[in-house]
């Protein structure tokens, strides 16, 4: 059995939490950062800087522990989906690599296979889910998106999963990528508009590309790989050929930022390949 630990700090006093359970509409993930953070960046911008002026160099010092909260993996007590049968065992630390959501005095946050919801006044578990996995690999998971009331994850095995926020029972589950070619999915999705942008991540040469989701149906809207893939692609005449550039990787493993004055989203990608491929 294997369990994480949550610690959340407490400054000068209490701060106001609205009512637990809301959603995040769309035009609410447009607004600057302030006393919520609905996105893994907290807003569009990746800047990860808030306006709330709370705690500051001043009052810093006056943080203290206000509440540590255990998380329990596994089907145990909670909501379970998946189409495999494992239940993965994880052969080091357990460690949590996602950035949390904090909406409506709700903390929602993922590791890989698991997402609970937790009030963010005492560390309380409001819910767990639970993915029983085909297997992959388990490295990471990078956090959750949120869409109205509705949540959205990635799995190792290349599934996007959406939740219900208020009750964390599965709503829809899609394949994002080919478990067969050894793709691994931990990206956080975000989500613009009405699209849920989602990348994967792959280390033996398979091509990297990012996808958008229908977020009431699951039902893919575009996919834009990130190396050639046809004759005539824009960079295909910086690769030695074709075949050199559909095993050239170019994974877009983290979220990126988005730019509502000219609708652009802007990501990076990472393992650049052929590592194995002649």
């Amino acid at each position: 059995m294997k369990f994480r630990y949550v610690f959340a700090a407490l400054v000068l006093a209490p701060v106001a939490l609205g009512a637990q359970g809301g959603g995040v509409a769309p035009s609410e993930l447009l607004k600057p950062l302030a006393d919520s953070w609905p996105t893994h960046n907290g807003d569009y911008s990746g800047r990860r800087y808030s306006a709330l002026t709370h705690v500051n160099k001043a009052t810093v010092k006056n943080l203290s522990l206000a509440w540590v909260g255990r998380l329990r993996e596994g089907a145990r007590g909670a909501n379970v989906g998946g189409e495999g049968t494992i239940e993965f065992p994880d052969p080091g630390p357990a460690t949590v690599k996602a950035s949390a959501l904090m909406v409506d005095g709700t903390i929602y946050l993922s590791t890989p296979d698991n997402a609970w919801a937790l009030d963010a006044r005492d560390g309380r578990e409001l819910w767990h889910f639970f993915w029983k996995t085909r297997g992959g690999t388990h490295i990471a998971n990078r956090g959750l998106g949120m869409w109205n009331n509705y949540l959205y994850m990635e799995t190792p095995d290349n599934y996007l999963v959406s939740l219900d926020a208020k009750t964390g029972k599965e709503r829809w589950h899609k394949v994002i990528a080919d478990f067969s070619l050894q793709y691994f999915s931990t990206v956080a999705p975000v989500i613009v508009g009405n699209h849920v942008i989602a990348g994967t991540g792959n280390d033996i040469d398979s091509p990297g590309f990012l996808q958008s989701f229908d977020p009431e149906t699951g039902d893919l809207q575009w996919k834009l790989y990130t190396v050639p893939m046809n004759p005539g692609d824009p960079g295909l005449d910086t690769w030695p050929s074709l075949d050199a550039a559909r095993h050239g990787g170019a994974q877009p493993w983290m979220p990126g930022a988005y730019d509502p004055e000219t609708g652009l989203y802007i990501f990076g990608t990472g393992n650049p390949t052929p590592a194995y491929t002649a």
